[in-house]
């Protein structure tokens, strides 16, 4: 099962967004659960979340996308910023990917002006995590990611600010 982990920085329009475009995901069955990360101080968020049965987490502003991680209940993670927006037939491409590679993270990369910032905000620090990514949970917790994960042909835009 694959859970979607969202970090919502606070930014709750873009929040309904991407949890918009992951509800068909969840009715084909791709998307078991799903995770919001806000930072405590924000009930908007956490009532989001909780109306559309995501499990909601406070956490810091920093702390990344670990406690969501760690609350999925899937095997398998799927990393999102609130307002990312993925592709139609998304889904398959997610699907194919973890029938056939499951053990090899993938990636669905940003699509333009976005997507200079986010290649470029890969450091040794960050280990390669990163919006998009799309790795098993034991992978994310243990740190061990490979360097380079496979790039799907599906992209993931962003929601207007």
């Amino acid at each position: 099962m694959l859970s979607a982990v969202i970090r919502a920085n606070g930014r709750t329009e873009a929040l309904a967004a991407t949890l918009s475009v992951l509800i068909p995901a969840v009715a084909g069955g791709t998307i078991g659960h799903a995770v919001v990360i806000g930072t405590g101080d924000d009930n908007e968020t956490e009532r989001l979340a909780d109306v559309t049965g995501a499990s909601y987490v406070a956490a810091r502003n920093g702390a990344g996308w670990a406690p969501g991680v760690e609350r999925a209940r899937g095997d398998w993670v799927l990393l999102l910023e609130a307002g990312d927006l993925p592709e139609p037939n998304w889904t398959d491409a997610v699907e194919r990917h973890l029938m056939t590679a499951a053990a090899m993270p993938a990636l669905m990369p940003l699509r333009g002006i976005a997507a200079l910032r986010e290649w470029g905000a890969v450091s040794l620090r960050s280990r390669g995590v990163r919006a998009g990514l799309i790795a098993s949970k034991k992978q994310l917790l243990s740190g061990r990611l490979p360097a380079s994960p496979r790039r799907l042909a599906v992209r993931r835009g962003r929601a207007q600010a």
